[in-house]
């Protein structure tokens, strides 16, 4: 009978510490989620069940290693925002799996992205020609973006003051031109710019907010 009560009394407290987790971490499509994130996700669960099936476990220590766990997800979450290098190596980055027509055989093997996993995604986009495809990106969620001729394409430049270099040359550009540009357009620090565009010939900009 204690037991019972034990677990009634345990379930829907670690509901609510779950939850928590969950609103900690922010709002995430499924496929958004890093794998360290679906790591820790999977502890913090784990750890969860075991604190409601093991009633002889205290509930405090079962809730330290938890608590640290929250604590870990929130400061990466924190360091990944505010730093790229630290994001690119948790989340990845973008791979351009197809230009103009052609499949970028060297990424497809360095990522090791198979032709099933091509023709897959690109039979989800209704794509049966790959001569037909401008780029083809692969997302660091799984998901291939196509664009063909009649789709206008477009990679950020600048990323919270960082230059994208792999993605400059990708649009067609150099860096020289690029700080060129935003010379003319009066930004000189590129630290001040939150985001930088390219797309059709033309420079989209949005600065930091202060």
């Amino acid at each position: 009978m204690e037991e019972i009560i034990a677990t009634l009394f345990r379930t829907p407290l670690m509901f609510l510490i779950i939850l928590l987790f969950f609103r900690l971490t922010g709002k995430k499509d499924v496929g958004e989620v890093s794998v360290l994130e679906i790591a820790i996700t999977l502890m913090v669960t784990d750890l969860a069940v075991i604190i409601i099936e093991d009633t002889e476990l205290s509930i405090l220590n079962g809730l330290v290693p938890i608590v640290i766990l929250i604590i870990i997800q929130y400061i990466l979450s924190y360091v990944t925002l505010k730093n790229q290098k630290t994001r690119d190596i948790m989340d990845g980055r973008p791979s351009l799996i197809i230009e103009n027509g052609r499949c970028n055989q060297v990424e497809m093997k360095k990522i090791g992205y198979t032709l099933d996993d091509l023709y897959t995604e690109l039979r989800n986009n209704n794509i049966a020609d790959i001569s037909k495809v401008q780029f083809a990106v692969l997302e660091s969620s799984g998901d291939l973006n196509v664009f063909d001729d009649q789709t206008k394409f477009s990679l950020p430049l600048i990323l919270d003051g960082v230059i994208q270099t792999e993605q400059v040359k990708i649009m067609g550009v150099n860096e020289m031109w690029l700080i060129q540009q935003l010379e003319q357009k009066g930004y000189t620090d590129l630290s001040s710019i939150f985001i930088c565009s390219y797309t059709g010939g033309n420079l989209y900009i949005e600065e930091k907010q202060k």
